[in-house]
């Protein structure tokens, strides 16, 4: 593959070594149009969560054990049943077989600590504390060791339905479950190995294409009928009917060749979406995408 000029991410032009080279934030800060800006109490609690977090993360250590709020109690209340009505309808077998194992309910936040204790048991898999998104290596070095790095905070209560970056309700509710299936722990290590370890950051930016549009907003074929995997749509009441019905959107199968290429917005709801026939497919294409691009990983 020819290397192109730039890298294009959200629409603007990168520096590729951006891609391999962590560029790491000591302090919290909300972006320019994040609902939470100007409430005082919400940005308080986030800063106090981000310190925490990133303690634990530096230091090696678990999910600090948390003791939420009311109001993030509350926003946990309104948002979990819509989704489990949505999941009981859309999500893929394996998503709903985990989250039933998990015992994952609507009343109370549960501790990430005690599901990473779970998840260790099942496929070797366990969480990492994560104050916020990660530089991209040192995301992907986590989950190369077999740690999913997770947020411990909550969206703020006035748009419960979506959030511009991960937070609990996305972590835990959409990639928590599916880690307890191996098939599916393997694809997203073998993810995290390639691209911790290649030192192009246009394989990194395809490789983060490619767990975009399977892991955090995957479509997958599951007898006859198009369900929901990934990690993004699971997590929103809004983009689960938008991924599925939304004439807004595409829905196109899922080619190696054009997902690595395409470009996405994380801040608004998706408008492209690939359909993949199993996960055993996905596996298959990851392996022979990380041949083609020459990256060794053990």
């Amino acid at each position: 593959m020819n290397r192109p000029p730039t890298l294009v991410e959200y629409g603007i032009a990168i520096d590729p070594d951006s891609m391999v080279t962590p560029h790491d934030t000591a302090g919290f800060e909300l972006e320019a149009d994040h609902p939470g800006l100007g409430d005082a109490g919400y940005i308080a609690r986030r800063k106090f969560l981000f310190d925490i977090t990133r303690t634990a993360r530096l230091a090696k250590e678990p999910p600090p054990l948390i003791e939420y709020t009311d109001e993030e109690t509350r926003i946990w209340r309104e948002v979990t049943p819509k989704l489990d009505e949505l999941h009981a309808k859309h999500a893929s077998e394996i998503y709903l077989k985990a989250k039933r194992e998990l015992a994952i309910g609507e009343r109370e936040i549960p501790q990430l600590r005690t599901l990473s204790e779970r998840l260790t048991r099942e496929t070797a898999m366990h969480l990492a504390p994560a104050e916020g998104a990660l530089p991209y290596r040192t995301f992907y070095e986590s989950i190369a060791g077999r740690g999913f790095p997770v947020t411990q905070f909550l969206r703020h209560g006035s748009h419960p339905e979506f959030t511009p970056e991960p937070d609990m309700i996305h972590d835990c509710l959409g990639h928590v479950p599916p880690l307890m299936n191996r098939d599916y722990a393997e694809l997203l290590t073998l993810i995290g190995k390639a691209a911790a370890t290649t030192p192009n950051g246009e394989h990194v930016l395809m490789l983060k294409r490619f767990s975009w549009f399977s892991i955090e907003f995957g479509l997958i074929q599951e007898r006859g009928e198009v369900k929901v995997f990934g990690a993004g749509i699971l997590s929103s009441f809004g983009e689960i009917p938008h991924s599925l019905f939304s004439p807004s959107a595409t829905r196109r199968p899922f080619v190696t060749d054009n997902v690595i290429r395409q470009d996405y917005d994380p801040s608004h709801m998706q408008v492209d979406f690939f359909i993949a026939p199993s996960f055993a497919f996905l596996r298959s294409e990851l392996q022979g995408l990380v041949k083609r691009l020459g990256i060794a990983v053990s």
